[in-house]
């Protein structure tokens, strides 16, 4: 007797989940009866709006000044390198993946960064403009640069900027939304 109704439940359950993830309001109503919120769960196979672009950080640094204005030269800079938040996947990643949070905290800064740029109105100059204060003020932009600092040690300045890429008709198209203001590094070793 215990088994049937055990049966008996658990089959109700299984149809109810199975008829919630419907996408008729009738069907959805029927969430209405779960009372923590969580016995009937909404799997969403494909996403209402597709993720149609990604972000990638990049960063330069420099390891000396004008020795007579103490300034950072554009010229005397490093090539622009991607900040490495993927590494190569390996097997182990679908069950322990460490590095899951790097990458998500990299990417969540990148995005917070652009939408406040959005907000503000600010547009990006590629020459010698700085970004609004508020905006260099913020978490995520400090996080950023302080993520760029650490991986320069020996620097004397950081800078880093933040690519869309978007994809058309299956063509990668990419352009800069931002770029920081250059940052001085103190005691040229890294530390702060």
């Amino acid at each position: 007797m215990l088994t049937i109704a055990a049966v008996a439940v658990l089959g109700a359950w299984f149809a109810m989940t199975a008829i919630v993830q419907l996408p008729y309001g009738r069907a959805r109503r029927l969430r209405r009866l779960d009372p923590t919120g969580h016995l009937l769960p909404g799997w969403n196979f494909f996403a209402p709006k597709p993720i149609q672009g990604d972000f990638a950080v990049w960063y330069r640094s420099w390891s000396s000044t004008d020795r007579d204005r103490e300034e950072v030269l554009d010229a005397g800079s490093t090539d622009w390198r991607e900040l490495e938040g993927i590494e190569r996947r390996r097997i182990a990643d679908g069950v322990v993946n460490p590095g899951r949070y790097t990458r998500k905290s990299i990417f969540s800064c990148a995005t917070a960064i652009v939408r406040a740029m959005k907000h503000l109105g600010y547009e990006p100059v590629v020459g010698a403009d700085h970004p609004p204060d508020s905006l260099m003020m913020s978490l995520p932009y400090l996080l950023l640069a302080e993520k760029v600092t650490d991986l320069c040690r020996g620097s004397v300045a950081v800078q880093f900027r933040i690519d869309v890429i978007g994809y058309d008709q299956g063509r990668a198209r990419s352009y800069t939304a931002f770029r920081s203001a250059v940052h001085r590094v103190a005691a040229g070793d890294g530390s702060r």
